[in-house]
């Protein structure tokens, strides 16, 4: 029995876009990225901006392996997962050590490697502390010591600590030339100073980081990574990042302008426009989830399908909120199905748990509005085929209910619809016996 889908198996590097996973049809999008990143000599920073769950982390990782395999890319390609490395101090030690392990010890690139290895320590933030420290030992224990006693400290331990502080500051700034200069050896520039091998660095889950350590990186990137040949591809919900900037800087900042100087060009990860319902992406990897979770076939799963073909697409439904709708649906108990209009109810009402929760406590108090679920489904119009002129019928019935100006094809079809009791006293019923519990799934 299978509940939910275990993330996907990739061979980071040495699998690309390959057909059976590539469920979402990112090859060419995955071109395009490439083609971008070998074209560009100067230094760039490319924000790949998708919503939580959209599918991010997938992309890249198969990205990393098509550049080189698929796409006829020469960059060396280094994936960061940057989450995975947050609880560090230090992001420029982490990230020194990946970009070290797609280099052989023996390569053309091992003495750059080594240079870049041996100099980000003095670069670290770590560093940076303790020089601070040791600098500011004499001011702090001086501090209520005026007059000729401060003076006199100036030539003894507060002059001895100043000169161990510009020690070094010119020691990290040297550090940082030499880091420089070990990149620049890295891409192997021609004699016009044109890079000839190029390092892509691909930076996963950045949003997901503490904010500290989040713009930590960023700033790395953008002081000591910033050499021709050198680009990095971050994988983040920039919304999400804008509030990470907000938690560091308040809320008065403008933070999507203070990203602006580090990220050179957005480029939004969405799925393709569908030429009809059946092909959308959320469709194609919804009836794989249920292929792969052994809930193809359930009679919910069909009208889960067909409501989830009414989502308005500025919804902005997830690849995640796939996953979780098909969980919800399998330990969800079957709602009463001896009436048509009942099955309509209980599949909206998953996906109104999934993606806009609030409305289900509105169905419960009885306050949903008509117009609310419209905001949800394409439903406002009697249009379309009869699943869908029923789904409008049915919330129809379900919100406004029947008085004296009903129209008459809803009077119409509230009899074949909901003839044993009113809608709405049905979606309150569904709530309270189905969405207010659970069951084991079906064993298959």
């Amino acid at each position: 029995m299978k509940l939910i889908l275990p993330e996907p198996d990739i061979d980071l590097y040495y699998e690309g876009f390959e057909p059976g996973k590539d469920l979402l049809d990112r090859a060419a999008t995955g071109k395009r990225l490439s083609g971008l990143v070998e074209r560009i000599d100067d230094p760039i920073v490319i924000a790949l901006d998708g919503a939580w769950g959209s599918g991010k982390s997938f992309f890249l990782k198969c990205w990393v392996g098509a550049h080189t395999l698929q796409n006829d890319g020469t960059a060396t390609t280094v994936y960061f997962d940057a989450f995975a490395h947050d609880f560090l101090d230090d992001p420029l030690i982490a990230l020194t050590l990946e970009i070290s392990k797609r280099f052989k010890e023996n390569s053309p690139q091992a003495t750059a490697i080594s240079k870049i290895k041996e100099y980000a320590p003095a670069l670290g933030r770590a560093a940076l502390r303790v020089g601070i420290s040791a600098a500011t030992l004499g001011v702090v224990n001086k501090a209520d010591e005026l007059g000729d006693t401060i003076a006199e400290a100036v030539g003894g331990e507060l002059g001895d600590a100043a000169a161990d502080f510009w020690k070094r500051e010119d020691g990290k700034r040297a550090a940082m030339e030499a880091f420089r200069s070990a990149l620049v050896e890295l891409t192997a520039p021609d004699k016009k100073s044109k890079p000839t091998q190029k390092l892509v660095i691909v930076i996963d889950e950045l949003d997901r980081c503490r904010p500290d350590y989040a713009l930590s990186l960023l700033e790395i990137i953008k002081h000591f990574f910033a050499v021709p040949g050198v680009h990095f591809v971050l994988g983040v919900n920039l919304r999400e990042l804008e509030n990470s900037v907000q938690a560091r800087y308040g809320v008065g900042i403008n933070a999507a302008k203070y990203l602006q100087k580090f990220v050179n060009l957005i480029a939004p990860l969405r799925g393709a426009p569908a030429r009809n319902p059946n092909q959308s992406t959320l469709i194609r990897y919804y009836q794989h989830i249920c292929r792969e979770t052994e809930f193809e076939g359930d009679w919910r799963s069909s009208w889960i399908n067909d409501y989830l073909q009414l989502v308005d697409h500025h919804v902005g439904m997830s690849l995640r909120d796939i996953e979780r709708l098909v969980t919800l649906a399998k330990i969800t108990p079957d709602p009463n199905t001896s009436q048509s209009g009942h099955p309509h109810l209980f599949a909206g009402l998953l996906i109104l748990r999934v993606v806009s929760p609030e409305l289900v406590e509105k169905a419960r108090h009885a306050s949903l509005t008509f117009s609310d679920v419209t905001k949800i489904f394409r439903i406002e119009k009697r249009s379309g085929d009869q699943t869908e002129i029923d789904a409008h019928c049915a919330w129809k019935l379900a919100t406004d209910g029947m008085n004296s100006s009903t129209p008459e094809y809803i009077d119409t079809a509230a009899s074949h619809l909901f003839s044993d009791q009113p809608a709405k006293e049905v979606l309150r019923s569904i709530i309270a016996r189905s969405l207010d519990t659970f069951a084991l799934p079906d064993h298959r």
